[in-house]
């Protein structure tokens, strides 16, 4: 079993692909992690009940089930995800100075999330239209930033037809069988019937459009793959993340409650991001000679001696943490993101609070305030990361 050291710490041997530190590394923790989406999908089913498909029924196994899920994961992994995106943004000083202004500008969508929850029950509905819309684009988006890492790493680059294939059907995968739904009036997250359904109801067209992009992207994304298997330029980790992306992504939205099933996507892509980003402060550290107070607590704990009481109980708790993180500052990273959560419940009482019995009764108010708690932080973390996912040397070094 591969040890938290060495699956976080990795090396920097390449061998004859382009991976970002080696195989075993890229492997466990950046592709083949897609496996845990199954995860969400499996928690519900479990918990759910027989009558699964009434996760939209407050009250039932399956609505708390639902619940359930969604609290798991944004306590353990979205949330700590979303948080850490500040690692590189406002706790790194020289991106704060050249960047202070948009910064400054990305921490006024609180209180557009805010705004747009408690006016009406149709805003918020909209809201949600919009984050899931944002969600989707995201998603892919960070896909994009890593295969473009893995060409970047590549001793061939790639010529802009093969990247705009590449992007192409990374970015047409999840969109046919969801445009299937909307078109039907049946996209809905939890008991909110999104805006989409209205927008396009009816329009087969755009829904066929969707299917055919896609078997297009697809087709000349097969095409290209072999192409350069027989050339000698096979980008092993590239071909693999992608097309492990585009099989999720293309069949997550078969699922009758897509609530949970998209969290599937969703922790998968949180992992890979915390890992990601982990990864990124890491060779700033390296790249600047300066070192990250936040990857080094650990190590200065350490250098406390001869403990006594509770502070001797506190250096056992460090040897612990030392012995696990194995000096990769993964553990502490991760605690400071754990640590940031508290700005959200602290939304949501606030919130509560100042407006209660927010649109009480109607489909999905129960949710409202969750909702304020995460998107508030969620769509600035989507806003920054729109910027960093431009860069993809900040994870190649």
């Amino acid at each position: 079993m591969v040890g938290v050291k060495d699956s976080l710490a990795g090396s920097d041997a390449q061998g004859d692909q382009p991976w970002l530190r080696n195989a075993r590394w890229d492997l466990s923790l950046l592709i083949l992690s897609i496996f845990i989406a199954a995860v969400p999908y499996s928690i519900y089913f479990i918990f759910g009940g027989k009558a699964i498909h009434t996760a939209e029924v407050p009250g039932t196994p399956a609505y708390h089930a639902r619940t359930l899920v969604n609290t798991l994961v944004a306590i353990f992994i979205g949330g700590p995800h979303m948080y850490a995106t500040f690692t590189r943004t406002i706790f790194d000083r020289q991106f704060l100075r050249q960047r202070s202004a948009f910064i400054a500008s990305s921490f006024l969508i609180p209180f557009a999330v805010i705004t747009m929850v408690v006016a009406t029950y149709q805003t918020y509905v909209w809201l949600l239209s919009i984050f899931f819309t944002m969600a989707s684009v995201h998603a892919l988006h960070q896909i994009i930033w890593l295969t473009s890492a893995y060409a970047r790493k590549a001793r061939r680059p790639l010529s802009l037809a093969s990247q705009l294939i590449d992007y192409g059907v990374v970015l047409t995968s999840i969109y046919p069988i969801a445009m299937w739904k909307m078109v039907e009036g049946r996209f809905k997250i939890g008991p909110v019937m999104l805006k989409h359904n209205e927008i396009v109801a009816g329009q087969w067209w755009l829904a066929y459009l969707a299917f055919v992009l896609f078997a297009i992207m697809l087709g000349l994304f097969i095409i290209k793959t072999f192409q350069e298997y027989h050339a000698g330029c096979f980008n092993t980790p590239k071909t693999l993340l992608i097309s492990l992306t585009v099989a999720l992504m293309f069949l997550t939205p078969l699922f009758p409650n897509m609530d949970t099933a998209f969290q599937g996507i969703n922790i998968w892509h949180s992992f890979q991001y915390l890992v990601l980003t982990w990864h990124a402060n890491k060779l700033r550290e390296q790249q600047t000679g300066k070192p990250i107070g936040f990857l080094h607590v650990l190590g200065k704990g350490m250098e406390r001696s001869r403990p006594k009481g509770v502070s001797w109980l506190a250096m056992g708790a460090l040897r612990g943490l030392w012995k696990i993180d194995g000096g990769a500052g993964w553990t502490t990273y991760y605690l400071l993101c754990m640590a940031m959560l508290i700005i959200s419940p602290l939304l949501i009482a606030g919130t509560k609070m100042w407006w209660p019995h927010l649109h009480g009764g109607l489909p999905g108010a129960d949710e409202a305030y969750a909702y304020i708690g995460i998107l508030s932080i969620l769509l600035v973390h989507y806003a920054q990361d729109a910027l960093l996912f431009f860069n993809p040397k900040s994870i190649t070094g």
